[in-house]
């Protein structure tokens, strides 16, 4: 039988993500059935299926809570610098993660195990990227929002490697992870940005003299 997880004052949705961070700890992802988690987390199974009706819906539940955690204390546009403020919630997304690191590690471990997992994580992270960068007031908004999102999504999958392996207090290798992932994004932008056209030489025919092809565009 199932342990059961205490609890506390936490909603379904939280009972339910926590009954299986807490399974995964204990046991390879693999091997632990839905049923299971729901029965752990003291939901009937109408209501866990209400919830998230599999493993793989269950693990985005717990994205999206994570989500919501940073969502709910964004940072200011004149907080610092664009770099600092996604700095600040990226940190804030894995503290939110960090009692779940060892459920987290197990999930991982058995992703070549259960695909639907790994295709579940992986379609999500567009999502979650979003949402950082929403939290960090950086627009997401036309070509240059979606190579945002797409490349912090990048650097979040890199960062989850080192963050799933670190178990220190502060999470110091993870910050560092995330802190040379954000100097090479910054680099990159810097690099790939659109350069001014150097202004062609005007020729001045005098200052009452009239242009013959009428006046020059202004600049928008």
């Amino acid at each position: 039988m199932a342990p059961k997880t205490n609890p506390g004052k936490a909603n379904p949705g939280r009972k339910l993500t926590a009954a299986a961070m807490e399974l995964a700890a204990l046991r390879p992802w693999h091997e632990i059935t839905w049923r299971e988690i729901a029965s752990a987390a003291g939901l009937t199974l109408d209501q866990a299926y209400e919830l998230a009706p599999s493993k793989a819906a269950i693990l985005d539940l717990l994205a999206r809570q994570a989500d919501q955690a940073v969502l709910a204390a964004p940072v200011a546009a004149e907080e610092g610098s664009a770099r600092d403020r996604l700095f600040d919630v990226v940190m804030r997304r894995f503290d939110a993660l960090k009692p779940y690191r060892a459920g987290l590690a197990s999930v991982a471990a058995s992703a070549g195990r259960e695909p639907g997992t790994l295709l579940a994580g992986l379609c999500g992270l567009g999502r979650a990227s979003r949402a950082l960068l929403i939290a960090a007031a950086i627009p997401t908004e036309g070509l240059a929002g979606t190579l945002r999102v797409k490349g912090l999504a990048a650097l979040w999958l890199s960062a989850m490697r080192k963050f799933l392996a670190d178990e220190s207090e502060d999470l110091a290798a993870t910050m560092a992870a995330v802190d040379k992932g954000l100097a090479r994004a910054e680099g990159l932008i810097g690099r790939f940005s659109p350069r001014r056209k150097a202004q062609e030489p005007v020729h001045d025919s005098g200052p009452d003299e009239p242009s013959p092809t009428g006046p020059e565009p202004q600049p928008l």
